[in-house]
């Protein structure tokens, strides 16, 4: 017990770092330089992976972050390196969980000779387990992306003007003798946009295609199964006419089924659609579906889809022609392409010269779905919003998550349990830094809806918690009081049980 009260006060000053108002976001890295297109990834047991690159040193370098359920950083002030690299500008990579808990990330990195691909596992510990290169030098390389697959990660590039893949074990092993290559029929440009898990162990994977620099920018997917192999007879196109707008790489999301949900805008018209590929190559009767119809004046960008179910909601920008006027829409679809909400979708923000809206994130939650979006009634005086929605269209909540003026892009979410976990750039200091925030089913901030330092049940966080955890301390398997699941229960999640003391 005398050891119990030392270390009580000697961690008095231990808090959540999830913070319950506007005004107080929690720094997961502000450090020196500029951090840029931030990723982040939810464990099961509330916590977080969070990555970056980072400029604090020249070269916009790779860095993660773990944080636990409380928000607190489980690693060193501002992140562990993971990869020294020396470029001074950024292309997007990617991040994931595998089977056993590790971050995987997969990123362009200077090699001999030129620039290569690599993927790292990184433990719960902050320790790099290895480094894998799937692409040596000597070809144009760009914009990685990966997924967990089964025990495996499969992890896709741009290869000059090709798309290749590879399969990873947990160890890091290479599963396929060689890259699988994949490229346009029609002889065209093929470059990988985004890859989600399938069944058996297979993946889709979305491309944007195009024969001619100038000509129309096409969607198009393929699913390969667990050897590599492209199982449909043919590559799916997932647009029937319009094009992206070009430097446009459209995310997709699993429909649950092995298939894959798909939303993008056309720039003639300026409309947003969507479109259900299935597990067995087919597209949903209804075919490509804009998400409203094309009500007087209004264009309609950056759509943003989250699974509900077997049903998706796609949230959307709407613009007057001349652009300059902007407002928040949604719309619901079925697994079959009907409009649920109407033609017209659902009208969250009208479409209005001031405020603008921008950077948007969206998560499920355990009671509906939720939009966050950045809001700027002038330029850099960016806030981040929040909205969240039930299955009928009508607005729940509505949230102030960050109520600190400044320039903020390129904002994330990810879905733990009962809450909605989000990062973001943010320029208040002069420079990028990453800020994050916890927001709850019920649009409330920080841990009201966490709780599992409540190790005994009672609907407090206290000493028998405390006690619970010492009893339990040291190695185990899926213990409760180990609340950053890495095995083992000792100081770290001690001071987890006392972020979130009290009730809950």
């Amino acid at each position: 017990m005398k050891y119990l009260a030392f270390l009580i006060v000697t961690t008095s000053t231990v808090f959540a770092q999830w913070s319950d108002t506007s005004d107080v976001d929690a720094p997961i890295c502000i450090a020196g330089g500029d951090q840029a297109i931030t990723k982040i990834v939810a464990e099961e047991s509330g916590g977080c992976y969070v990555s970056w690159f980072d400029n604090r040193s020249g070269g916009y370098d790779v860095y993660m972050q773990r944080l636990d359920a409380s928000g607190n950083a489980l690693w060193q002030t501002d992140g562990i390196l993971i990869a020294d690299r020396n470029y001074s500008s950024t292309m997007d990579f990617d991040m994931d969980i595998d089977s056993a808990g590790n971050a995987v990330v997969v990123y362009r990195k200077n090699v001999l000779g030129g620039d290569g691909i690599v993927v790292t596992s990184v433990s719960p510990k902050g320790t790099i387990r290895w480094n894998t290169t799937v692409q040596s030098s000597g070809s144009f390389v760009a914009s990685p992306v990966i997924t967990a697959s089964n025990d495996d990660v499969v992890v896709g590039w741009i290869k000059d003007n090709v798309s290749d893949f590879h399969r990873l074990n947990v160890a890091g092993e290479l599963l396929w003798a060689l890259p699988q290559s994949i490229d346009d029929p029609a002889g065209g440009t093929l470059f990988v946009a985004d890859i989600q898990p399938s069944l058996n162990g297979g993946v889709i994977a979305s491309f944007v295609q195009y024969t001619t620099y100038w000509g129309n920018k096409q969607l198009k997917a393929v699913l390969l199964d667990v050897d590599g192999i492209n199982v449909w007879d043919e590559m799916v196109s997932v647009m029937v006419d319009n094009s992206l707008q070009y430097g446009a790489y459209p995310d997709f999301i699993s429909d649950g089924e092995g298939g894959g949900f798909f939303t993008w805008y056309g720039v003639n018209p300026l409309q947003c659609y969507a479109n259900r590929v299935s597990a067995n190559g087919t597209i949903w009767g209804a075919g490509q579906v804009q998400v409203a119809s094309s009500l007087g004046a209004t264009q309609r960008v950056d759509p943003i889809a989250v699974r509900d179910g077997s049903e998706f909601v796609v949230f959307f920008r709407s613009q007057d022609n001349s652009q300059n006027d902007d407002g928040i829409g949604a719309q619901l679809f079925s697994g079959n392409g009907g409009l649920l909400w109407g033609n017209g979708g659902v009208t969250l923000k009208p479409t209005t010269s001031t405020p603008q809206y921008g950077s948007f994130a969206a998560a499920k939650t355990d009671v509906g779905v939720a939009l966050f979006y950045d809001e700027s009634a002038s330029f850099g005086d960016d806030v981040v919003e929040g909205i969240g929605i039930d299955v009928s269209g009508l607005l729940q909540w509505e949230a102030s998550v960050a109520s600190t003026p400044s320039s903020k892009s390129r904002m994330v979410a990810s879905t733990t349990g009962d809450g909605i976990l989000l990062a973001w750039q943010d320029d208040r200091s002069g420079s990028n830094d990453i800020f994050g925030k916890r927001v709850n089913s019920d649009g409330s901030l920080g841990n009201n809806g966490s709780c599992e330092g409540d190790i005994d049940g009672d609907g407090t966080v206290g000493v028998t918690d405390i006690l619970s955890a010492i009893g339990a301390w040291g190695a185990c398997a899926n213990c409760p009081a180990d609340l950053d699941d890495d095995g083992f229960v000792g100081v770290t999640d001690l001071l987890a049980i006392i972020g979130q003391w009290g009730s809950c």
